[in-house]
């Protein structure tokens, strides 16, 4: 990787100054909130060999190299590629003798049900690199379920573990015990002893408290292999910020420092995702919405999710799957398809068309950008129909600085057209048909899948292509209306300026829940407390106390996974009530068992800085130009609005466009736009 440039600038913002920053397959975008100044955006082509340099072309782009003073909150994808590409480091595990293959076995679960040779992930760790250690816990006599050890390594036999571990040739070690999530000494013995030789230790009980050792060992086994490439990338982003805070967004939407994700890089492997959604709840908020679905649509994938005002905790996924390995730690519950505004058009083997999930990605890019790539994407279809076109204006895409080749984007579709049978324009509509579908079935999965009625929940779309497919897929799921935030483009940098620091902790009960007294709930709440706040001060003190929530993991007995409710006066009504709304049924007779309670500690930011948009006093808003585009096959001259005109209360008919610097909103006919609070774009049929 190319080296990054060192800021030796001495000049710092003002307090306060916040940076967020996503890195996205095509574009990087940052969003600089400065207290008592509108919000500066940029937008720069990512950088994969190195994508810790396009950040730091984005802060000169700002104005503001290295970002002195500030506190830059980064969304990387650095885990989540190098755990979807195999490009991990080199680990080992350290277990109990005998369960040494546990990670590879896992749960024994099919990865496709239905295929006749599935075929599961190769484990991270591979069997030459696993090490048994002489150790076993089990249950103390007598109530309260705790454990004793009852084989305890001896000091020799952990000299020879560590000089096994040594002579394997790797940096990084996950050290993981069973029943270790009811008493870690155990695991910090072993890790001790293996860092005093050196090693970065992962202990399984340090990450989740809790009990299923699949998933526990599987999350530690993962941490341990991302760290020598998390570790390097930060350290290497941190020494060219030295008069900056970095930061990095967790996969459940709160911040975390560069030192923590540097060791615990499994917590945030969907940082960049989660910024959107932090973003889309605030949009909403503004916006006079509750419970939402939100849709980020980039240039390689398509990430969708829902919230709901006040979830918290409760709407967190508490185990999901990445590349095939389980990772149990606190994560948004999010649906990500391989469909972006990057997507290649095909026709396969069999003449039928495909779109994604193979994606022009930064470079070339689609068509349109002239960077030198030959096959047809998803934004060029737009660019065919007239829905992206060239601006004329300052305030456009990208600000009019992106010169759109539209002779290359039809000359693409062309020969796709020809391989369809059909001419460039019918192309270009099956193209956006195909992408929309995939999307739905997306929104599908987080709506109609979860229980939830897609007819009483609002669209927050956002991303660079979130405004040029939002109308037509609300108006597909029936959906009341679409929202487009205020510079939807960089939505989630956006809202990784206002993501607050925030540390996870959990205990594992497994006993009757009308047993536990709400005296022992609050006990083991307020230790999780203390531990929560000792890690979220790092050393130092925090401003206030922060933030504390409390939820509870409840099941029927027998059941194998657990419904996430509030700690609150009474949960066994709370989670009949909870069950029933999810799966339609309840067996009130049936023991509720109380089997985890968990603890998020959040520090608590002061007022931001920074408007979402400005809208200048002026006359009424018109239209910039007049546009042909392309509707159902027929060419319609369609109004086209800058966005930045528009006012809070306005009112746009479509057909029409609105672009702004950071995407383009298509109101296909029969549609309207409201500018509602926050600016934002609310898009309902015309007719409803």
């Amino acid at each position: 990787m190319a080296n990054l440039p060192h800021n030796p600038t001495s000049h710092r913002l003002p307090p306060g100054t916040r940076v967020g920053v996503d890195t996205g397959g095509t574009f990087t975008d940052l969003v600089l909130a400065i207290p008592g100044e509108p919000l500066r955006i940029a937008k720069v082509p990512s950088t994969p060999d190195d994508p810790g340099r396009a950040l730091l072309e984005g802060l000169e782009a700002l104005g503001v190299p290295g970002a002195p003073g500030a506190t830059v909150v980064h969304g990387t994808t650095v885990a989540l590629n190098a755990l979807l590409t195999g490009r991990t480091g080199e680990a080992a595990l350290v277990t109990n003798e005998g369960f040494e293959d546990l990670v590879e076995i896992d749960r024994q679960a099919r990865p496709d049900l239905y295929a006749m040779e599935p075929q599961r992930p190769a484990a991270l760790i591979p069997r030459e690199r696993r090490f048994g250690v002489r150790q076993r816990s089990w249950p103390s006599p007598g109530p309260g379920g705790a454990v004793e050890e009852a084989i305890c390594p001896t000091a020799e036999e952990l000299d020879a573990l560590c000089d096994r571990v040594e002579a394997s040739g790797v940096s990084s070690v996950a050290v993981c015990l069973l029943h270790s999530y009811a008493d870690p000494e155990p695991e910090r013995r072993i890790a001790r002893a293996l860092r005093g030789r050196g090693l970065e230790c992962t202990t399984s009980s340090g990450l989740v408290a809790e009990y299923r050792e699949a998933e526990r060992f599987s999350t530690a086994a993962c941490n341990a292999a991302l760290i020598p490439v998390v570790r390097a990338y930060l350290e290497r982003l941190d020494g060219a910020l030295p008069h900056a805070r970095l930061e990095v967004l967790q996969s459940s939407g709160g911040g975390l420092s560069a030192a923590r994700a540097a060791s615990e890089p499994v917590r945030v492997l969907l940082s960049g995702p989660a910024g959107g959604v932090v973003g889309a709840a605030r949009a909403a908020a503004a916006a006079g919405l509750g419970a939402i679905a939100t849709l980020d649509m980039g240039g390689t994938s398509t990430d969708v999710a829902f919230h709901s005002p006040g979830a918290e905790l409760a709407g967190l996924a508490e185990e999901v799957r990445v590349a095939g390995h389980s990772i149990s730690v606190p994560t948004l519950d999010m649906h990500t398809v391989g469909c972006g505004g990057g997507s290649l058009a095909r026709v396969d083997a069999g003449g039928v068309l495909r779109v994604g999930p193979e994606s022009a990605g930064a470079d070339p890019g689609p068509v349109a950008f002239g960077r030198g790539g030959t096959q047809p994407t998803v934004t060029d279809a737009h660019v065919v129909l007239g829905r992206i076109a060239p601006m004329k204006v300052d305030g456009g895409f990208l600000g009019g600085s992106l010169d759109l080749d539209v002779d290359a984007a039809m000359a693409a579709y062309d020969r796709l057209g020809a391989a369809l049978g059909v001419d460039r324009v019918r192309a270009a509509e099956a193209v956006i048909d195909a992408a929309n579908a995939s999307m739905r079935r997306a929104l599908g999965v987080m709506t109609m899948q979860r229980g939830r009625d897609p007819r009483s929940t609002p669209l927050v779309a956002f991303g660079g292509g979130g405004g040029l497919a939002a109308a037509e897929l609300a108006r597909g799921l029936g959906m009341p209306a679409a929202l487009i935030p205020a510079s939807p483009g960089v939505l989630s940098a956006h809202g990784m300026t206002r993501a607050e620091r925030s540390v996870d902790r959990s205990a594992s009960v497994l006993r009757p829940l009308g047993s536990v007294t709400s005296e022992a709930r609050s006990a083991l709440v307020e230790e999780l407390q203390r531990q929560a706040r000792a890690a979220l001060s790092e050393g130092e003190p925090l401003a206030q106390e922060p933030r504390y929530e409390a939820s509870l993991s409840v099941r029927y007995r027998g059941q194998s996974y657990e419904l996430s409710i509030p700690d609150g006066e009474d949960p066994e009504a709370e989670f009949h009530r909870a069950h029933h709304a999810r799966f339609g049924w309840t067996l009130e007779d049936q023991e509720v068992q109380l089997v985890h309670v968990r603890l998020r500690a959040t520090e608590v930011l002061p007022p931001g800085g920074g408007d979402a948009a400005a809208s200048a006093p002026g006359p009424a808003p018109a239209p910039i130009e007049e546009r042909p585009v392309v509707f159902g096959g027929e060419q319609l001259t369609v109004d086209v609005h800058q966005r930045d005109q528009l006012r809070e209360g306005d009112h746009v008919r479509g057909p029409a466009i609105i672009e702004e610097y950071s995407g383009t909103t298509v109101l296909p006919p029969g549609s309207e736009a409201r500018v509602v609070g926050g600016l934002g774009l609310l898009i309902q049929d015309s007719t409803s």
